[in-house]
């Protein structure tokens, strides 16, 4: 299998990628890192991850 580099993925492909590979560890830690680099981003329940996802 191909090695993804989910660096050269904008964070809306990131988020697809994730979304249709939950299994993906790697990918969902990746895409929570750029959530938490993003200013004023912080989930501490369920529904807001899911709010955020959604954004």
């Amino acid at each position: 299998m191909n090695q993804i580099n989910f660096d050269l993925m904008s964070d809306t492909q990131l988020l697809s990628y994730v979304r249709t590979h939950p299994q993906d560890t790697e990918a969902f830690h990746k895409y929570m890192d750029r959530l938490s680099e993003r200013a004023g981003v912080l989930c501490t329940t369920d529904e807001e991850f899911e709010a955020e996802l959604q954004k």
